[in-house]
């Protein structure tokens, strides 16, 4: 599963986890995912744009929402039986792609680069991705394959979790974090659509 991922998509499960070190929260939330998505160049990043929200808004969320995470989900968000399938797939594990990075470009390769303005990515120790996270990056693996795509981008990431959030009316992202920032899921689905649409015309992004 982990080879679908394109760079950037990877880059955002690495900024998601860590904007959350960063904060000091112990799970990488749906929050720490959509700043991810934001600050990573991408179709994703795009489509936010368009829609007037940047990596400073998704942190300024942050703030906002603190590190208390919502409560566990009730019978009407759990993932139903046909995700079962998609989650195990998923199976993302952050040392993995730490040791596959370092068998291309050698021991200590993350290190050597800075991702975040504060320097280089801290890998000691597991921040595990909460249920909604893995739900959302499951239903990521299911836009992708609705699209008929053999990879997982940011757009797929992006709609994966839009849709984690209509499926979750009590998240993080649903009840708050969505409105407050003015998105409208299938408003902001359009938008990711329509960017794919254009770069697969061969338009310039966003014109």
């Amino acid at each position: 599963m982990l080879e679908r991922f394109t760079d950037k998509a990877r880059k955002v499960v690495i900024l998601a986890k860590a904007k959350a070190t960063e904060r000091g929260d112990d799970q990488i939330r749906p929050l720490h995912m959509l700043y991810g998505l934001a600050a990573t160049d991408g179709v994703a990043a795009r489509a936010l744009t368009a829609l007037g929200v940047d990596a400073a808004a998704v942190e300024r969320e942050l703030d906002r929402a603190g590190g208390v995470s919502p409560g566990p989900p009730g019978p009407r968000e759990e993932a139903g039986d046909g995700d079962a399938e998609a989650l195990a797939a998923i199976g993302i594990d952050l040392d993995e792609i730490k040791r596959r990075i370092e068998e291309s470009f050698g021991p200590g390769a993350l290190e050597r680069v800075p991702l975040t303005p504060k320097g280089p990515l801290n890998w000691t120790g597991k921040l595990p991705l909460n249920q909604a996270s893995k739900l959302s990056l499951a239903l990521s693996l299911r836009e992708a394959r609705a699209l008929h795509h053999h990879y997982i981008g940011t757009e797929h990431v992006l709609l994966g979790l839009l849709r984690a959030a209509e499926r979750q009316p009590r998240g993080e992202l649903a009840t708050a974090t969505l409105p407050d920032l003015g998105l409208d899921p299938a408003t902001a689905r359009d938008r990711v659509l329509a960017e794919l649409s254009q770069m697969l015309r061969g338009q310039p992004p966003g014109r």
